[in-house]
């Protein structure tokens, strides 16, 4: 749908830009996209500063907020842009409403959306090579929610499905685009970090620190776990 505007959208202030355009990320409950953004203002595919000035003006509303210090920003999430708290206010979100409204994985799920995330285009059959396990139910349930999409067939014998993740899969974990899964390098030398710290708080147990030792393998778990980034097992708790 075109906006009414009485002059191109180009040639409004500053402030009028950057009114408008926060009001329809504001108002949205997904992602804006420059295509969405180019139809509503009228703006042709060919105006190559249109996406410069879309990025300035988000830039300017950001800088405006991070100024009155506000707890949320514009954010790049799957494609678009949306307003998203700031991860030092989330916490209290997420404890106010009791985590209501937060998707909750199986671990079974989260290891599915990684393989897939990770080897797209993927066939269920490689999924379950890899993780051991049959993942069709698994599969089927991330299908439903839309995190997992058919991604066409396989060459392969039979021609079994390929899957790939989905905008909505970006959505939910906060990525601007998979470039902003982490490199399974950057995994490896997370891991090889704790590893080291762990290593060096054993050397300094004192004789007959069992239970000194068990609370460190607890410790090095539960760091583990919040250092892995969106897909965290800490919301493990509900079925796919």
């Amino acid at each position: 749908m075109r906006l009414p505007f009485d002059v191109p959208f180009a040639e409004l202030s500053r402030q009028r830009q950057c009114r408008i355009l926060e009001a329809i990320i504001f108002a949205s409950d997904a992602p804006v996209t420059l295509e969405q953004l180019r139809a509503a203002f009228g703006v042709a595919p060919t105006d190559e500063n249109f996406p410069q000035l879309i990025r300035e003006r988000v830039a300017d509303i950001n800088l405006e907020l991070e100024a009155t210090d506000r707890p949320y920003r514009i954010v790049p999430i799957a494609g678009g842009w949306q307003f998203a708290t700031l991860p030092e206010d989330g916490a209290l979100l997420a404890e106010f409403f009791q985590r209501r409204e937060q998707r909750r994985f199986s671990r079974a799920a989260l290891e599915v959306l990684a393989i897939v995330a990770y080897k797209q285009p993927v066939t269920k059959g490689e999924v379950d090579a890899i993780r051991g396990v049959n993942s069709s139910e698994v599969i089927a349930s991330l299908l439903e929610r839309g995190l997992l999409s058919i991604a066409g067939r396989s060459s392969g014998i039979g021609k079994p499905l390929l899957y790939g993740t989905t905008d909505e899969f970006l959505r939910t974990f906060g990525l601007a685009s998979l470039d902003d899964l982490p490199k399974p390098r950057e995994i490896d030398e997370l891991f090889r970090r704790k590893a080291e710290e762990f290593a060096l708080e054993l050397e300094q147990l004192p004789a007959g620190g069992s239970r000194r030792l068990v609370e460190l393998i607890e410790q090095l778990l539960a760091r583990s776990e919040d250092g892995t980034g969106s897909l965290d097992s800490t919301s493990t708790e509900a079925t796919p």
